[in-house]
């Protein structure tokens, strides 16, 4: 709903540069000013900033793209194809075994993300809604990518706060670029609306969700860790239900426990 009240009334490039560039201050006046930077070694600056530009500016600039040809919920369901992209990186990069849970999971809670956001399917007949499909893959790819740099970053020892902080700043340049290269500059709206959702992007993502994100990769891995994706459009539909109305149909019900279902089988599945 953020990212709708930002491309809704400007460009998403200077949405996504400003709140890159405001994430990266807070955090690192925070964590500099207290001490909690430790400074990051010259050997894992690369991976730091390879992580850095697809999770805080690629990604953002793809999808924030791709909310602009088809409904945000379908986006979602295409970013669900995460899950087994990262499972699949897993196993090329790392040499870890595939999980049966995650194979099994994934499938029936994108088909439940399906079902949810059924009424949103008459969007890929509109014109050009092949760009917002299309944008929404390369973004999961994106994210894929940004993960399987995470799972070094993270075998690494990186703390994950001064990771997040060095990450943002590395994606500040490729942020501004693309505002430029797309001739809209940088606007700062003046629409309530837009500094809201800028000041949540910024503080609440870029930081906060970011930050439990990387966490929960460290511990249970990115392949399960995605599942997150599926679970974020069913909790903002809550949220959409109590603040604009948002009407429960039958298929939303099943999709949503068909999504419950697969992040059972992925996290509660044993070997």
């Amino acid at each position: 709903m953020a990212t709708r009240l930002q491309v809704d009334v400007a460009p998403a490039a200077p949405a996504v540069a400003w709140r890159v560039i405001a994430a990266a201050v807070i955090l690192q006046t925070v964590l500099r000013a207290t001490g909690r930077h430790p400074g990051t070694r010259a050997r894992d600056l690369p991976f730091v900033a390879l992580q850095g530009l697809a999770m805080f500016s690629l990604n953002n600039l793809v999808l924030y793209e791709a909310v602009r040809h088809i409904a945000s919920g379908l986006v979602a369901l295409v970013m669900a194809s995460v899950i087994p992209l990262n499972a699949v990186g897993l196993r090329l990069f790392y040499g870890v075994a595939f999980r049966r849970g995650v194979l099994v999971g994934a499938p029936i809670a994108a088909g439940g993300l399906a079902l949810v956001f059924l009424p949103e399917w008459e969007t890929l007949a509109q014109v050009g809604a092949w760009k917002g499909v299309v944008l929404g893959a390369v973004g999961s790819v994106i994210v894929a990518a940004g993960n399987m740099v995470a799972v070094r970053n993270a075998r690494a020892g990186l703390p994950t706060f001064p990771l997040i902080a060095d990450g943002l700043v590395f994606a500040i340049p490729l942020a501004v670029a693309a505002c430029f290269v797309q001739g809209v500059g940088m606007p700062f709206p003046r629409d309530a609306g837009w500094i809201g959702a800028f000041l949540y992007q910024a503080l609440g993502l870029s930081i906060v969700s970011f930050w439990c994100y990387f966490t929960l990769q460290a511990r249970i891995g990115p392949d399960r860790s995605a599942f997150v994706l599926v679970l974020v459009p069913v909790i903002a539909l809550g949220v959409s239900s109590v603040v604009e109305g948002y009407v429960w149909t039958l298929p939303a019900v099943a999709g949503v426990a068909l999504v419950a279902a697969g992040n059972v089988l992925a996290l509660g599945w044993r070997r």
